[in-house]
């Protein structure tokens, strides 16, 4: 039973050029997702480590913790495409701003965050003194 089949060798030719395609496709994707979740680490280490930087300047604290190797720690072991390059804490008039770069190749991403430095003090106390000042008046009338 000898049968002369005759296959066509489009199948072969057309997924030359679908596979390595789809290949790129998926590679593509896990790359963007990688560069993402790396992205979003940097931005939550940086953001904690602004608050941690702002709270210690409110408590004016002698022995102060390295805000660096804080940072450091957080995004330690956590980064899957990127590599940690710098990192920079500086102090404003009223806030803590922590920037950060990392990067890969040719490929580089830089995050800010920055904490407003609480001065509930301030606050308080201009309450108290409005409420003394009211109740003045209320004693005059």
């Amino acid at each position: 039973m000898n049968r002369n089949i005759k296959l066509k060798a489009s199948i072969t030719v057309e997924m030359a050029y679908v596979l390595p395609t789809v290949i790129l496709l998926l590679l593509l994707t896990i790359y963007t997702v990688f560069y993402y979740h790396d992205k979003n680490v940097l931005i939550g280490a940086a953001g904690e480590t602004a608050i941690l930087g702002a709270q210690m300047e409110r408590q004016k604290e002698e022995n102060k913790a390295d805000l660096h190797s804080f940072y450091r720690e957080r995004v330690k072991g956590k980064l899957i495409f990127l590599h940690l390059t710098g990192i920079e804490v500086s102090k404003n008039k009223g806030d803590m701003a922590v920037t950060a770069q990392a990067g890969k190749g040719r490929m580089r991403v830089s995050v800010v965050q920055k904490a407003v430095i609480p001065e509930p003090e301030k606050d308080i106390r201009r309450k108290q003194l409005l409420d003394s000042l009211t109740e003045q008046e209320k004693e005059k009338e």
